[in-house]
């Protein structure tokens, strides 16, 4: 069993919050992060407009002050990350005028065009997707995202410091498309190493509140193995301290990061064969799921009695890499 598996809301160092966004109407479904500097802090995905009342109740109790809310920087458009970002923005602005969503174009104009990403998410997820609306122009500060590793490190690609008890920490922002191709990793280095990675849907998902065991992300339309895959091995020469996975949780400590991240890339590998082996066989949709079903659920220690949306979510896993295989088109 893995102490350092952080699942529950709260404070988990000096300066970052996890939040159990209890999306779906569930525990351990979906993390959001908050960065709390001296003077400033800084939001990490938001939900879905479903989650955005627990998240502002969080802010409460935590006495993080709205108008210290400098940004709200997202992963990726995707309704359940960020798709209440609307509602966010037009909630904090009144408190912190000067708010801004931090993202890249590509995420902006998927957010401002989320009719079919919504028709197509409620097939998986029903009455879960909650509301999406345009956001003004003026809400967004617009960055690209590096990808040049060597300046991350070297903490030469910088979009802010920030002030935390006497010491600097520097936020940068890499660029990692795959699971969608707007897809970014917010990073927080402390003297000079990366202290946090919030990974978003990066480097998959981690179901599992005792292993290092993750599922993958490959969710259609938009998932690119080869991307992917690349950006996985970006975001593991960085070797974080800590990691914040969208779904779920943190790992701290080196080891540990690297460990699951490299779980991580030979499962994808494992997982793409397998698709193509059963594929093979029988091209059938039903036939690939029932033959992998088995084995990714035990990848989780949720219950599918408990969480039912599994069944669904791994459905749309497979096609997507389906997909990707050329094997489906819609």
């Amino acid at each position: 069993m893995i102490k350092d598996i952080i699942t529950k809301s709260g404070k988990i160092n000096d300066y970052i919050h996890h939040v159990d966004l209890n999306a779906f109407g569930k525990k351990r479904f979906l993390s959001c992060y908050i960065a709390e500097f001296d003077n400033t802090s800084i939001i990490l995905d938001c939900g879905s407009s479903f989650e955005i009342k627990g998240l502002i109740d969080y802010i409460k109790n935590a006495n993080i002050s709205f108008s210290s809310i400098k940004y709200l920087i997202t992963t990726h458009y995707h309704f359940d990350h960020n798709g209440g970002a609307w509602k966010l923005y037009n909630i904090l602005k009144k408190h912190s005028p000067k708010i801004k969503i931090l993202t890249n174009q590509n995420t902006k104009n998927l957010l401002n065009n989320y009719s079919e990403h919504l028709t197509r998410a409620k097939r998986t997820f029903g009455r879960f997707t909650g509301e999406m609306n345009c956001i003004e122009d003026e809400a967004f500060q617009l960055i690209e995202p590096t990808n040049n590793l060597k300046n991350v490190i070297n903490n030469t690609d910088i979009i802010e410091s920030f002030k935390l008890n006497g010491s600097k920490i520097i936020l940068s922002v890499l660029e990692t498309p795959g699971h969608t191709p707007d897809h970014q990793c917010p990073i927080f280095l402390r003297e000079g190493e990366p202290d946090f990675i919030f990974l978003g849907e990066a480097a998959g998902t981690l179901y599992n509140s005792s292993k290092l065991i993750t599922m993958p992300t490959s969710m259609p339309i938009h998932f690119k193995y080869n991307n992917y895959m690349n950006s996985l091995e970006n975001i593991q020469k960085l070797n974080p301290n800590k990691i914040g996975f969208a779904h779920f949780g943190i790992v701290d400590g080196n080891e540990n990061t690297n460990k699951i991240l490299n779980e991580h890339k030979n499962y994808m590998k494992e997982f793409r064969k397998e698709i193509i082996q059963y594929y093979n066989e029988n091209p059938e949709t039903k036939y690939i799921y029932n033959k992998l079903m088995p084995n990714l659920i035990k990848r989780t220690d949720l219950t599918i009695d408990f969480h039912p949306i599994l069944k669904k979510i791994i459905l749309a896993i497979i096609y997507g890499m389906m997909m990707d295989l050329g094997y489906r088109k819609e």
